[in-house]
C-alpha cells in the first residue's frame, strides 16, 4: 500500500500522472493516429515554427540530425512536421517510448545502458535504420543521446558531443543529410538537478514537457547536405562535423 501511494505521489510530482490522463483522454482522437506528435502538442497548447520547413524532402533517402535542448520537445516538433510530409519516417530513440501505442512502429529504440541486451538492441537498431534508409525512408536522429545540460549553475546549456554512431550510419548510406537546430533549453531546475546528479534528470523529462504549455518554440532547418561528401571520414569526425553543420545554423543571422 505504502508503495503505491508513494508511486502515485511521484507520478503527480514529477508530471507523469497529468500526461497519462492526457493520454487516455485523447488517444481515441483519430488526429492521434494521423499526427501522434501534432496532437500532442496541440493538447499542450504549445506552438512552434520550424523556419525552412520545405528543405524537407517529400521523398527519398534521408537523415534529419538535430541538437537535443529539451528532451522530448523537440522530438515532437521534428517528427510533427515530417509527418504532415510523409509516412516513410522512423526516429531513433529512448526505448522507454515504445510503450506508447501509436508511435511504436515509427521507433528504432535505443538502450542507454552499457548492458549486453542494450547493446545488441543498439546494433539491431541501428542496422534497421542503415536498412530504412536505403529503402528510400527518413529517420529523424538526436546523435548527442543526451540533453543539452549547463556544466556550471546559471550557465548556458551546452550541446553534448555527437556519439560516433551517427557516423556508422552515415558511412553506409548514400542519402540527403538535414541538419535541424532547436532553439532554447530546459528549466533551471533541470540544470541544477543535471549538477547535483546527472541521472536524476531523467524524472524531470515529462515536468519539462509539461512547463513547456502555452509557450512558443523555434526551430530552423540548415542547408542539405550530400552524405557521400562524409564516407571518406572516420566515424567520430563525421559526428563532429555534423554538430557543427547543426549548431553554426544559429550563427547565421
Amino acid at each position: 500500500m505504502i508503495k503505491v501511494l508513494l508511486q502515485i505521489s511521484v507520478e503527480k510530482i514529477f508530471g507523469f500522472s497529468y500526461l497519462k490522463q492526457l493520454y487516455k483522454k485523447n488517444y481515441s482522437d483519430p488526429d492521434f493516429n494521423n499526427n501522434f506528435w501534432k496532437k500532442t502538442l496541440e493538447i499542450l497548447r504549445i506552438k512552434h515554427i520550424l523556419k525552412n520547413a520545405e528543405r524537407i524532402p517529400k521523398q527519398g533517402p534521408c537523415i534529419i540530425v538535430s541538437n537535443h535542448p529539451f528532451g522530448i520537445l523537440d522530438g515532437l516538433i521534428i517528427c510533427s512536421e515530417v509527418a504532415k510530409l510523409r509516412k516513410d519516417y522512423r526516429i531513433l530513440i529512448n526505448e522507454e517510448l515504445t510503450a506508447i501505442d501509436h508511435i511504436r512502429d515509427y521507433l528504432f529504440p535505443l538502450r542507454l545502458d552499457m548492458s549486453k541486451d542494450a547493446l545488441k538492441l543498439n546494433i539491431k537498431s541501428k542496422n534497421d535504420a542503415i536498412e530504412f534508409i536505403n529503402k528510400g525512408g527518413l529517420v529523424i536522429i538526436f546523435p548527442s543521446g543526451e540533453v543539452a545540460t549547463s556544466e556550471r549553475l546559471f550557465n548556458k546549456a551546452i550541446e553534448k558531443e555527437w556519439k560516433p554512431i551517427i557516423g556508422s550510419i552515415v558511412r553506409k548510406v548514400n542519402c540527403k543529410i538535414l541538419p535541424v537546430y532547436c532553439h532554447g533549453q530546459n528549466s533551471f531546475l533541470f540544470q541544477l538537478t543535471g549538477i547535483i546528479n546527472y541521472k536524476l534528470r531523467r524524472i524531470l523529462f515529462a515536468k519539462e514537457l509539461i512547463n513547456k504549455s502555452n509557450k512558443k518554440f523555434d526551430a530552423e532547418c540548415g542547408e542539405l547536405l550530400d552524405s557521400q561528401l562524409f564516407h571518406k571520414l572516420e566515424n567520430s569526425q563525421i559526428a563532429k562535423n555534423l554538430r557543427s553543420e547543426t549548431l553554426k545554423i544559429v550563427n547565421l543571422h
